[in-house]
C-alpha cells in the first residue's frame, strides 16, 4: 500500500475539526457554483479535513518520496510519449503537480492541473520554477464537480487510487471528470483498478496486535482495575485495518480479483461494490485475516 494512505486512514479517523478552504478562481478556470457535488457525497467535515491534510507539503513530499508510485507514474507518461505530444492534458486531483509537469515533459500541448485543496498554490509556484514546462500548464484550484475548462481534454491523468482502491472517493471525482472533460475515445491514465483478495496466516502479526490490548489487563493500575475494558480493548484493535506490505508467502490461497474500468465505470457502480469470495485453502491452518492489494 501507498505510504500516503497510511498517514492518511490514521490522520482521517483522528481529527474531524472543522476547518475552513475555500476554492479560489485562477486564470482560465473557473467555479461553477458554490455548493460542490463534492460536498453532496461527503460530510462535510470530513471533506475539509480531505482537502486540508492533501493541502500541506509534508504529504506531498510523502507521495513524491514514494519512488516505486512516483517512478512508475513517469514510466507510463514518458514510455507513452505518443499519446501526449500536442494533446491536452487534465490532471484530477493534480496535488503538487508533479505529474502536470511529466505530462508537459511529455509533450503536452497544455495540461490544466485541477486542484482544490491549498496545494493549488504550492503547485503553482512549483510550476513557475520550471518555467520551460510550465508555460504549458495551468493550474486551477477548485473540485473538479465544479470547474469549468476553457476545452476539453484529449488525456485525463491522476492518482486517484486510495487504500483498498476505493478509500477517500477520489475515483468518483475520476470518473465525473471522464464525463465532464474528456473527448469521445480519450485516454485515461490509469485505464484500470485492480483489487486482490485472500486470506492469510500470519501468527507473528496475530500476536503482535494482541499484545496491544495487554495494557487492559492490568488489574492494580494506580489503584484501578482495567481489566473490564480488556475484551472491548481487543475487539478494537482487531476491527483496524493493517495498512502495510505483506509476504505473499503468508496468503493460504490463490486470490479472488476485481477490476474497475475506469474508461467505462459509471460514477453510482462505485457506491456500493459486491465482490463474492470464495476460498479454497492450499494448507490447513489458521487464518488470520483476509489479504488485500490494488
Amino acid at each position: 500500500m501507498r505510504r500516503k494512505n497510511s498517514s492518511f486512514h490514521g490522520a482521517f479517523e483522528q481529527w474531524k475539526t472543522e476547518v475552513v478552504i475555500q476554492g479560489s478562481d485562477l486564470p482560465n478556470g473557473t467555479l461553477s457554483s458554490s455548493k460542490s457535488k463534492f460536498d453532496d457525497k461527503i460530510e462535510a467535515s470530513s471533506a475539509k479535513m480531505y482537502f486540508h491534510y492533501y493541502g500541506q507539503l509534508l504529504h506531498q513530499q510523502n507521495m513524491l518520496q514514494d519512488y516505486v508510485r512516483t517512478g512508475s507514474y513517469y514510466a507510463a507518461v514518458i514510455e507513452n510519449q505518443a499519446d501526449f505530444v500536442g494533446r491536452v492534458v487534465v490532471d484530477v486531483g493534480a496535488g503538487s503537480g508533479i505529474l502536470s509537469l511529466f505530462a508537459a515533459q511529455a509533450g503536452a500541448k497544455h495540461v490544466y492541473a485541477v486542484e482544490a485543496s491549498e496545494m493549488a498554490d504550492y503547485a503553482q509556484k512549483l510550476i513557475a520554477g520550471n518555467p520551460i514546462l510550465g508555460q504549458r500548464i495551468t493550474v486551477i484550484k477548485g473540485k473538479v464537480e465544479d470547474v469549468e475548462l476553457p476545452e476539453k481534454a484529449d488525456i485525463l491523468i491522476s492518482e486517484p487510487m486510495g487504500t483498498l482502491l476505493v478509500n477517500e472517493r477520489m475515483l468518483e471525482s475520476y470518473v465525473i471528470a471522464r464525463d465532464r472533460f474528456l473527448v469521445p475515445n480519450g485516454k485515461m491514465f490509469p485505464t484500470v483498478g485492480r483489487i486482490h483478495m485472500a486470506p492469510f496466516s500470519d501468527e507473528y502479526l496475530y500476536v503482535e496486535i494482541a499484545n496491544k490490548a495487554l495494557f487492559w489487563q492490568q488489574q492494580n493500575y494506580y489503584g484501578v482495575d482495567l481489566t473490564a475494558l480488556h475484551g472491548t480493548a481487543f475487539q478494537g484493535y482487531f476491527s483496524q485495518p493493517v495498512v502495510d506490505a505483506f509476504d505473499p508467502r503468508l496468503l493460504v490461497a490463490p486470490a479472488v480479483s476485481h477490476v474497475i474500468n475506469f474508461t467505462t465505470v459509471k460514477e453510482e457502480d462505485l457506491y456500493e461494490i459486491d465482490i463474492p469470495l470464495k476460498f479454497t485453502a492450499s494448507v490447513g491452518t489458521r487464518i488470520h485475516g483476509l489479504g488485500m492489494l490494488v
